[in-house]
Order: C-alpha cells, then structure tokens, then sequence
C-alpha cells in the first residue's frame, strides 16, 4: 500500500518505538552490527524476513556475538533454546503486519516470538519489509490471517485448509499456527524496541 513515511514514523515515536528506515538491506545490516554493542548474546524469532536480508551469516561472519538461532541448534536442544532466547541481551524478528497508526500486529503458534517480543530481552528488533505496512488493526489482521499465515503453514509443511485455499477459514486444525493474536501498542515496560523497516518486499 502507498504510505506515508513521515507519518509513519512520526506515530511510531509518539507511541515509543526507535523507528529507523533504509533503502536497501545491505544499509539495514551495517546499521544493526553498528546498533548491537560486541559480546551480546542474540535471539532469534522465526522470520522469512531476517533470512531474506542474511542477518544470521551477516552476524556469524563478524563472530564477537552468542548467536541463539535454532539453526544453529539441534532440534532436541531447541525447548532449551528458546529459554536462553527469552534472557539473552538481544531479540531480532520481524512482524506480520505493521500499521501506520504504529502497531505491530502478529499471530503466533508456539507463541516464543510474541511472548519474547513483549516480556523477553530487554532489547527488541523488529525488521519489516514495506509489504507488511497496512492501514489499521484490522486489515494487519486480515493480511495476517490470508497472506502470512498461509504461506508459513505451506513453508512449515502443515496440515491445515488455508495451504489448500490460500486463505484462513478460522480452523481448528491440529497443524494450525493462529494460536495467539498480538497487538502491540507501544514497548512493553523496561524494554527497547526498534523498528528497521527496508523499502523492499521481504517475508511473509
């Protein structure tokens, strides 16, 4: 959608978010390794967004951080993970939606992304293509719900309606991953949370 960026950003700050923007990934990457102090230990939430850019390889190349990835981890050691995830220094994600009245907007399975974003590390970056911009709550929900949801159910190899349709039909399945609806208003108490938002399409 067309948007206005000063708007944008002028709601984020009034609501506490450190929102910053960058025409290209390869920006966005040296503003994060400038941004996140050497010897911190880093999270991760599942993104599309975060793999498109190659923060991971990015941050392992400059090697003077704990990165907590689960790719990095054996499957068996991941409920571990996402404990040492919720204490470490740093958490980088992305959003699903982000509106322009400044809300961030997220739907969860397992739920360590959303409850790591609002009660987790007290440092929180969120990177978000120009994809996930949307008008109001409502329509971060619907994008959600028929853009994000069904491609990371179809990336995830669910078993739910939405891979077939395309879109939600508010099931019930097992496979489901519309778990956890969360909107995020300002920053949590105690915590920091910035915003990098890149003019490209990037994730779900």
């Amino acid at each position: 959608m067309e948007y206005d960026t000063e708007i944008l950003q002028c709601n984020l700050t009034k609501r506490g978010f450190r929102f910053t923007q960058f025409e290209t990934p390869s920006e966005a990457l040296t503003y994060i390794s400038e941004l996140i102090p050497d010897g911190s230990s880093i999270g991760f939430g599942g993104s599309k967004t975060v793999s498109e850019i190659g923060l991971l390889p990015f941050l392992q190349n400059k090697n003077t951080y704990t990165l907590l990835h689960r790719d990095l981890f054996d499957a068996k050691d991941h409920e571990a993970l996402f404990k040492k995830m919720h204490v470490a220094d740093w958490y980088i994600t992305s959003t699903n939606a982000l509106s322009v009245s400044g809300d961030l907007i997220n739907i969860d399975g397992r739920a360590n992304r959303v409850a790591a974003m609002l009660n987790g590390p007290k440092n929180i970056l969120v990177i978000c293509g120009i994809n996930k911009i949307v008008k109001s709550i409502d329509e971060g929900i619907q994008r959600v719900r028929d853009v994000a949801s069904p491609l990371n159910c179809r990336r995830l190899n669910k078993k739910t309606p939405c891979v077939v349709t395309g879109k939600c039909t508010h099931c019930n399945s097992p496979d489901t991953i519309c778990n956890a609806t969360v909107i995020q208003h300002h920053p949590t108490i105690g915590s920091n949370v910035y915003i990098v938002l890149i003019n490209k399409n990037l994730g779900f």
